[in-house]
């Protein structure tokens, strides 16, 4: 693994050169009733936030919140704004804004003008079970040069039209800055399995543009972490929207020890991010997981080029 991330690490990071330069925040998890992703992502050198929200509710339905605010000091766009209270320790989540709510998360591609207009509100907490962790996780220097994630509870109360769904459970969360050009790699399938405090599982399988493919990742396996050193992936794709359906990954990580996650999505909600006429669609996928002796239900993630691999 790399050197551990310092206390600065935590805060804003000071923008490069580059146009599409990112700063991004992520935060992911749930229970066995409900799941969610929030990611805010700054952009100084395009002077913007942008933050999302996506929220598989017990009733079945997904809900989207997206919205962008011009850069600045605060962690905050659209539905969404992040308060740290310990580095390393303690986040706080506020929800607060407009959403879209589908009957089904795989509607956003099949029916995106059939939703229902709502009201966002809530408060979280992220409370860390580890120190953060580094490793190489297969991509470019076109996306995310930089780093850290950190498994924890994520807890709290979401609220949906004021109905509030309380949560507790499991989550991940990551901090990476660089260049994030979304057009810039094939392809990636990236998967998280996070069980207790001394077992969880991160793969990335990451296309090239030579056709080639990377893997990376970490293995926290009985308290004892080890970098992945090579892997790949079956998959079973949906035949109308080209997402995941089932897979099975399977890595080898730096102290010889093989590790298979098998996982079945079951909700899928296609995400696409568009730039000067070019097309990515990244598939957010609620999705039960088994990883030897553990299971659970987590977040598997498919990007794809609409010319690419998938």
């Amino acid at each position: 693994m790399t050197s551990a991330p310092a206390p600065a690490d935590e805060g804003l990071q000071a923008p490069g050169p580059e146009e599409q330069w990112s700063d991004s925040f992520y935060f992911g998890g749930g229970d066995a009733e409900t799941t969610l992703y929030t990611r805010i992502g700054r952009r100084p050198n395009e002077d913007r936030v942008e933050g999302a929200l996506g929220i598989w509710a017990p009733d079945g339905r997904f809900v989207l919140g997206f919205g962008r605010a011009p850069d600045g000091a605060e962690l905050a766009a659209g539905p969404v704004a992040y308060e740290c209270g310990l580095p390393f320790e303690l986040w706080r989540l506020a929800i607060d804004g407009r959403g879209r709510a589908y009957a089904r998360a795989e509607d956003l591609a099949l029916a995106p003008d059939r939703y229902e207009d709502v009201q966002l509100g809530g408060e979280l907490r992220f409370a860390a079970w580890t120190g953060p962790v580094t490793f190489g996780s297969g991509l470019t220097g076109s996306v995310a040069g930089r780093h850290y994630e950190q498994p924890g509870s994520l807890f709290g109360t979401l609220e949906i039209d004021r109905a509030r769904i309380a949560v507790g459970g499991r989550g991940m969360r990551d901090h990476s800055w660089g260049v994030r050009d979304w057009q810039a790699v094939p392809y990636w399938r990236w998967f998280g399995l996070v069980a207790d405090p001394q077992n969880f599982l991160m793969l990335n399988n990451v296309g090239t543009a030579d056709g080639g493919e990377t893997c990376g990742g970490l293995a926290m396996q009985d308290g004892v972490p080890a970098e992945i050193r090579a892997g790949s992936t079956t998959s079973e794709l949906d035949p109308e929207l080209g997402c995941q359906r089932r897979f099975v990954a399977r890595a080898t990580d730096e102290l010889g020890r093989e590790q298979v996650l098998e996982g079945e999505a079951f909700s899928v909600a296609p995400l696409r991010q568009r730039r000067e006429g070019r097309l990515t669609t990244v598939n957010e996928g609620r999705t039960r997981l088994r990883w030897g002796r553990h299971e659970g239900v987590g977040i598997s993630e498919y990007l794809f080029q609409s010319t690419g691999p998938r």
